[in-house]
């Protein structure tokens, strides 16, 4: 299985070297590969000789292309991605490190290390072990290697961890997990359309293949996910860094807490995990969806600085050893707090119900009721914003386009007397009817403020034949009861007193989810989709809060 990419490692990438004018001194170097291929690879390294430690990145979005954009930080980097330069000076340290960017095997300058060779002939993690000791051998190496970048780079970093090259001495994954697994493609059983679509479209052809598994207990999925994941493997220190609105948060956040459970006594001890007020392509960027987080602009930046500091430049007094394990963005608070473990925060659940009339209280409704809608899969609701790649809109987004459409429910606690502090994974669970074979729901958790925009916090979704499990498909018997939960991701969010929570219930997420034809058919199909229509009843729908525990 190929694996994920998203559009921020281009300016993680670029990156390496933004600052105005700084140009490679050893262009389209071939580093030697164990079964006689090379790779292409540009060099940056301090004006004064000497040697340093390095830092490589590994990437499948072209090394060359990525020197415009290094040569002048200012410059836009197009719909693959967008960062802030500041952010990037934070960062990166032209006077004592040495950058080293890999085009991958198959990809750009390094195509031809591809030829004759089978993808599962090889292991990228086997190229990573080759880089990095040849960075070591290099005579303005001081035989010190740390690796850095997002999403597919991220990846790339674990795998190369995993072979346990020498002289890697620490790395910094940025919005990627580790492996290849079926919850990355489908939520609640749905597919991720956008972000498989947006995957064949930078190369990686995971389209087919995961189209054809629509079910978590293939036998794909199983084997995929022995193969790749392997975060017993990592033995050294890794910084690694997600966002409440990146693609896959607990994903990382599993990987994170596994290598700190299971890796060696280094990255056991050593590791950190960072969740900001982040989506996928604009990491440490103040600028997200329509909200701005000020106060977390550039700490990505200066955190990733303090870890390479501290393992490859031994400044053991920066203060690197006293952070917390984990540290995570309270989103309405503009603050930072700190946990030894995500997962194992100690947590109380708060329910609330869902009322017919479309309030949200702390009580029961009295007389249950339903609520119900129409709704056409031709003229689905439409995606705003949420963990998406560009060219879609990503990020906390403005939701009110929603309010006039009649194809779904809104609910809300109306404003809050007190504040309503919400920290893990929200879930609702709710009875419906529907009159076809099958249906999807999607939920979308909203924070309306005093200017009355509900701003998506987190979404889900859940496909109502794979209600008991997504690896066995159950259709429905129109008219039949039938009751579902949806997951939303992790989440550490404020919804502050004279605010309001919102929930917004509908039949499609259109184009982040797949559409639903409603024949109990695994995927779309324009021609045979039909109308549907859904009731939700209310004797007990009902909204789960996890909350820290004082």
């Amino acid at each position: 299985m190929a694996t994920r990419v998203a559009a921020f490692v281009l300016a993680l990438a670029t990156a390496a070297a933004a600052q105005e004018g700084w140009k490679p001194e050893q262009k389209n170097v071939q580093v030697p590969m164990r079964d006689g291929k090379s790779l292409a690879a540009d060099v940056y390294l301090p004006p004064k000789p000497g040697r340093f430690p390095a830092v490589l990145i590994q990437t499948p979005y072209n090394r060359s292309n990525m020197g415009a954009v290094m040569s002048t930080p200012d410059a836009p980097l197009g719909e693959t991605g967008r960062g802030s330069a500041s952010d990037m000076k934070v960062l990166m340290d032209r006077e004592h490190y040495a950058y080293v960017v890999v085009d991958w095997r198959g990809f750009y300058g390094s195509k031809a290390a591809m030829e004759g060779v089978k993808p599962l002939q090889f292991r990228r993690g086997l190229d990573g072990f080759d880089c990095v000791e040849w960075i070591a051998a290099q005579d303005w190496s001081d035989g010190r290697v740390g690796t850095w970048g997002g999403s597919a780079l991220g990846k790339q970093q674990l795998d190369t961890a995993a072979e346990h090259p020498p002289h890697l001495v620490c790395c910094a994954p940025l919005i990627a997990s580790m492996g290849t697994e079926y919850a990355a493609y489908y939520e609640g059983g749905v597919m991720l359309e956008g972000h498989v679509k947006r995957l064949d479209q930078l190369g990686f052809g995971v389209g087919t293949k995961v189209i054809a598994q629509p079910l978590s207990g293939a036998e794909i999925w199983k084997w995929a996910e022995k193969l790749s994941y392997r975060p017993q493997a990592i033995q050294v220190p890794c910084l690694m860094i997600t966002g409440w609105w990146d693609n896959y948060p607990d994903l990382v956040v599993k990987t994170f807490e596994d290598i700190v459970a299971k890796g060696g006594d280094r990255a056991k001890a050593h590791s950190r995990l960072l969740i900001g007020p982040w989506d996928h392509v604009s990491v440490g960027v103040a600028s997200q969806g329509d909200v701005a987080f000020e106060k977390a602009a550039l700490f990505s930046g200066g955190a990733a600085k303090a870890f390479f500091d501290y393992w490859l430049r031994d400044q053991k007094d920066n203060g690197w050893d006293r952070t917390a394990r984990v540290r995570y963005w309270v989103v309405n608070e503009d603050g930072w707090k700190a946990a030894e473990s995500w997962t194992g925060i100690a947590r109380e659940t708060t329910s609330l119900y869902f009322h017919p009339d479309g309030k949200i209280a702390a009580e029961k409704p009295a007389q249950p009721g339903t609520r119900g809608w129409a709704h056409d899969p031709v003229k689905p609701s439409p995606t705003l914003g949420g963990a998406n790649l560009p060219p879609m809109k990503h990020g906390p987004t403005d939701q009110s386009a929603l309010l006039e459409r009649k194809d779904g429910a809104w609910y809300s606690t109306g404003k809050l007397e007190k504040a309503l502090r919400v920290n893990g994974q929200v879930e609702l669970t709710f009875t419906f009817s529907a009159n076809r074979a099958d249906a999807d729901f999607f939920g979308r958790l909203c924070d309306v403020g005093p200017d009355g925009r509900p701003i998506l916090i987190a979404d889900a979704a859940g496909r109502a034949s794979l209600r008991d499990s997504t690896a066995e498909n159950k259709l429905l018997t129109p008219g039949e009861k039938y009751t579902i939960t949806l997951r939303f991701p992790s989440t550490a969010a404020t919804f502050p007193e004279g605010h309001e929570l919102r929930i917004h219930l509908s039949s499609a997420n259109w184009p982040r989810y797949e559409r639903n034809p409603h024949t109990g058919a695994d995927h779309w199909d324009a021609k045979a989709a039909l109308d549907l229509e859904v009731t939700v009843y209310h004797e007990e729908a009902v909204l789960r809060l996890p909350q820290e525990k004082p």
